[in-house]
């Protein structure tokens, strides 16, 4: 967080960040290459579009909380493990 505090509050939530979504789409690409599964196996087993797949790693898109724990399943993985690479 490299805002500053004001007030004793906490920083506005930048809701747009795209170097973490550009970020996300590196990790998540790699997670699938590593898998060894296309977008279109990806999709399928996350039950969300190739397109959403697609948009994700282009850094076009970022994931709720309800598709990343979905796309963490497809991949094999838990959400936290995918975070942990993101963090890296």
């Amino acid at each position: 967080w490299s805002k500053v505090k004001v007030c004793g509050m906490p920083p506005a939530m930048d809701r747009v960040n795209e170097a973490l979504v550009s970020a996300f789409a590196e990790v998540l690409r790699e997670a699938r290459l590593s898998a060894e599964i296309t977008q279109e196996d990806l999709a399928g087993r996350a039950e969300v579009s190739v397109r959403f797949i697609s948009f994700l790693e282009t850094g076009k898109r970022q994931p709720s909380l309800s598709a990343l724990a979905a796309i963490s399943a497809g991949l094999g993985i838990s959400m936290s493990a995918l975070i942990l690479r993101l963090e890296r």
